[in-house]
């Protein structure tokens, strides 16, 4: 079971391989967003944590699904068309996204668990007090790494920095210097209380980066199913998502490597 993992170290890690970090709430029925009141309760609650205003735009559009005849029916599949409303608010690298289907916080510079919660914290206590919130369809917590590391140059160098379990085929005797890349996706079963977790693993070469060896570490913990949204065990299993992806990360590594990540860099 994941929670049987160690628990994770709670330092900040200086060099933390962090791409991308999205919280994610899918509401079970559309909700009523479109207001101004909305907009601006969010970002007038989001300013509240000292670190200025988030820019406030209203975000207007069209998507399209594909709606299919029931089974045993007849005809051909209709384009089925869905008004998108609601808002962004950005500041820096940090964007919030509320419409009638979800509402988002990511960022693609991640500083701290700690100033990440507060956003979503803020966002969500901001959200309940502008509209009666709808139910909840699935809420998750994602975490993308790129790892690159200077002295990684074939893709059996990885051994010894990742964790056995994910090295596959680079260890063996004969096929490990044949593998060119590989991938693999591992869905792991749900907790008890119906957290269930994902990881998708990929290590190649960037030719984006002069070809350089890469490894991709993308984790997904989440919960899916109808319940009421309450803010306050919202936020406290948004926490517990975030105990679990830090578990899964410190699994996935040596801990050679986990220790690259806690060092300061050279002239900081």
């Amino acid at each position: 079971m994941l929670r049987d993992l160690p628990e994770p170290h709670t330092e900040p890690l200086p060099q933390a391989p962090v791409e991308i970090v999205v919280w994610q709430l899918q509401f079970a029925e559309p909700a009523d967003v479109a207001a101004p009141a909305v907009g601006t309760t969010l970002a007038e609650r989001l300013a509240s944590d000292g670190g200025g205003q988030f820019q406030l735009q209203r975000l207007t559009g069209q998507s399209f699904a594909i709606a299919f005849a029931a089974s045993g029916g007849q005809g051909v599949p209709q384009a089925e068309q869905a008004q998108l409303e609601g808002w962004t608010l950005r500041r820096g690298p940090v964007v919030v996204t509320v419409n009638r289907q979800s509402m988002s916080v990511e960022t693609n510079a991640y500083e701290s668990w700690a100033s990440f919660q507060m956003v979503i914290d803020h966002a969500l206590q901001a959200l309940a007090e502008a509209i009666l919130l709808p139910g909840e369809q699935r809420l998750g917590l994602r975490y993308v790494d790129r790892v690159v590391r200077p002295g990684v140059r074939r893709l059996e160098d990885w051994t010894g920095l990742l964790a056995p379990w994910l090295t596959g085929a680079l260890g063996h005797p004969q096929l490990g210097d044949a593998v060119g890349a590989y991938a693999q996706q591992i869905d792991f079963d749900p907790q008890a209380d119906g957290i269930r977790a994902t990881l998708r693993h990929r290590a190649f070469a960037d030719a984006d980066q002069r070809h350089r060896q890469t490894v991709i570490l993308d984790f997904d913990v989440f919960r899916e199913g109808y319940r009421l949204i309450e803010t306050d065990a919202t936020l406290a299993t948004t926490e517990e998502m975030h105990d679990l992806s830090r578990r899964l990360f410190e699994a996935s590594i040596t801990e050679q490597l986990y220790t690259v990540f806690a060092t300061e860099p050279e002239g900081a």
